[in-house]
């Protein structure tokens, strides 16, 4: 199994409500006709954003997903309990290493700004999951 990615198609993200636990079934934002690396570059500046509290649609929310037809991609999930922002991804290596790239209508990139409210290092949970712990 492991850094599985589909071939070029339709990548979707969806969100999971924090009050109700409950699956939004109206994704967020799709992106027809892309590469499966791009996708995942995309999906990085939604998790920042995500867990800096970028956006208005993220309100509420306590995971994002990232699919590709039925199956799932990736999965950004804020404990904030714990302050920490989970990753998994089936392709979590390639995650961290791909550059964040902006979906349409959005701006800025937000790499430096969310190394400067987590942990520069990320921790391995599993070998498709990884967490950054945000900084007091």
């Amino acid at each position: 199994m492991g850094n599985y990615l589909q071939s070029e198609g339709t990548y979707h993200v969806y969100r999971r409500a924090l009050s109700t636990d409950e699956w939004v079934s109206v994704p967020l934002q799709s992106w027809p006709g892309i590469e499966p690396e791009e996708a995942l570059a995309r999906f990085k500046h939604e998790a920042f954003s995500f867990a800096l509290d970028k956006h208005t649609e993220y309100v509420d929310t306590k995971a994002i997903y990232l699919y590709c037809g039925s199956k799932r991609v990736a999965k950004a999930l804020l404990d904030t309990g714990s302050d920490q922002l989970e990753l998994w991804s089936t392709s979590i290596r390639q995650w961290l290493t791909v550059e964040e790239k902006l979906p349409p209508q959005r701006y800025p990139l937000l790499l430096t700004e969310f190394k400067s409210k987590y942990m520069n290092k990320h921790a391995w949970i599993d070998t498709q999951t990884i967490t950054y712990v945000k900084m007091k």
